[in-house]
């Protein structure tokens, strides 16, 4: 990733917390970049590590190239080929946490309005919503694609200009501790939480913890700010805690009557939803249930900043989603390509979704393994197994080492056994797949993003890339 800037050796060093250990602090820095393949013109490079790689190791040849300025450094030994090739070298503590540090410094000199967006579903297609609709009347920065890390979210902020009025932040986690130091940096001046449900049980271990990690959202947030919450979520009562100690405005979203702001009624469509929400139909070409609560959430951050129905509803009117986010492909047989992603709240949300949506037609599962679900792994897809069973799926064709699971659930739930097939491969998947799908059919795919199932989605769509 590369971003532009326009600023001085020295301002980075005292934003980032280091210490200039060769180079004049007036050197002007134009970019900045944590990719040693993308260097612009005056570069500042900053070295990180990963587990497979580290950044340092780029430190040498880019100096000796003349393609940077000025790097950041955590580790000695790099000094006298600064001084020898005329590059300014500074020092810090931890080049990742410096990265957050010089992000939050420019935030807070650029000032705009920050909206804060986490939760376990629905952060990235929420994301694009309130862009959508704030963007219609407002200069507005996003997350590009779902940079929504450590990394991702400080060069977002660092794109910020003089410009943007506001900035619409994606903020993802996987262990605790992330978005505390995310918040940080940001600083939402409003946060919204999607929903809370069983992901990345293998870093967090219950979903109450999950709540209390989604929680750290508040962490950077000034007292008398405003978090918007689904009302209709799990563990909603860790959530309202936080926000009482962090003493915040709390306003909930939904379709159940507690929620402040929710739709008077909705209806969902193969290839669209609507939702009427003070006497105003809200048409979004997305699809599915867990797209209202994403529509809702949007319509209540509009509502704070004063956007009537009517401008909501045209600014979303010719929406386009993420690629591989329920994604509705007819090719006689409909297929729904939610193969982006899959934890048990997406998945249970899916097949409400297509029962929902088809229940006059046959609908088959087809279901591979949902990650980072540590030992709850097994029970996690019995339970969605269940849910196949519950929201009237006519077969059940599973991959994968939790295939078991998924069949199980789906067994003891009362779905016929002759009606499940599990599968070694892909491959074989997607060839059984040709030999049933007829076109009454609707096909539900979906797994976790390592399964890539978008392959049976092609295969079954006939689809090049």
């Amino acid at each position: 990733m590369i971003v532009d800037c326009a600023t001085t050796v020295g301002r980075i060093a005292e934003a980032a917390g280091g210490r200039i250990t060769s180079g004049d602090p007036a050197t002007e820095i134009g970019t900045i970049t944590t990719d040693s393949r993308e260097i612009g013109a005056k570069g500042l490079f900053i070295p990180l590590v990963g587990e497979k790689f580290d950044g340092h190791d780029f430190i040498r040849p880019l100096s000796e190239s003349r393609s940077i300025r000025s790097y950041l450094t955590m580790r000695p030994g790099f000094t006298d080929t600064a001084a020898r090739l005329g590059v300014a070298e500074i020092l810090c503590e931890d080049t990742l946490r410096a990265l957050g540090s010089i992000a939050g410094r420019h935030r807070d000199e650029t000032d705009p309005t920050v909206i804060g967006i986490t939760g376990t579903n629905g952060k990235t297609t929420t994301k694009e919503l309130i862009y959508a609709i704030l963007g219609s009347r407002w200069s507005c920065l996003k997350n590009e694609k779902n940079y929504n890390n450590e990394i991702g979210v400080p060069m977002t902020l660092l794109r910020l200009s003089a410009g943007h009025s506001m900035a619409v932040i994606e903020m993802g986690m996987n262990h605790p501790g992330e978005l505390d130091r995310l918040s940080k940096i940001a600083k939402p001046d409003l946060a919204l939480i999607t929903n809370v449900g069983e992901g990345h049980l293998e870093f967090l271990g219950s979903v109450e913890n999950v709540a209390s990690a989604k929680s750290e959202i508040m962490h950077g947030m000034r007292p008398g700010s405003t978090l918007l919450v689904n009302r209709d979520m799990d563990c909603l009562d860790i959530v309202m805690e936080q926000a009482r100690k962090s003493d915040l405005v709390v306003k909930g979203f939904g379709l159940s009557e507690r929620a402040d702001i929710r739709p008077e009624s909705y209806r969902l469509y193969r290839d669209s939803l609507s939702v009427m929400f003070r006497g105003t139909e809200i048409a979004v070409p997305l699809y599915g249930i867990h797209n209202v609560y994403n529509v809702m959430a949007a319509v209540a951050v509009a509502a704070e900043f004063g956007m009537e129905p009517g401008a909501i509803a045209a600014a979303l009117s010719g929406f386009v989603n993420v690629d591989g986010r329920s994604q509705i492909m007819d090719r006689g047989f409909i297929i729904i390509d939610d193969s982006y992603n899959a934890n048990p709240l997406s998945v249970r949300y899916a097949l409400r979704s297509t029962g929902e949506i088809f229940p006059d037609r046959r609908k088959i599962a087809v279901l591979s393994d949902m990650k980072e679900l540590g030992e709850a792994a097994p029970r996690c897809h019995a339970d969605c197994g269940r849910a196949v069973h519950e929201n009237k799926f006519d077969m059940l064709l599973v991959w994968g080492d939790m295939a078991e699971y998924y069949a199980d659930g789906a067994r003891r739930a009362g779905f016929d056994g002759d009606r499940i097939r599990r599968f070694e491969t892909k491959d074989e998947m997607s060839r059984y797949l040709h030999t049933v799908a007829d076109e009454n059919d609707v096909i539900l795919i979906k797994g976790s993003r390592s399964m890539r199932m978008e392959d049976v989605v092609r295969a079954l769509a006939g689809r090049e890339e």
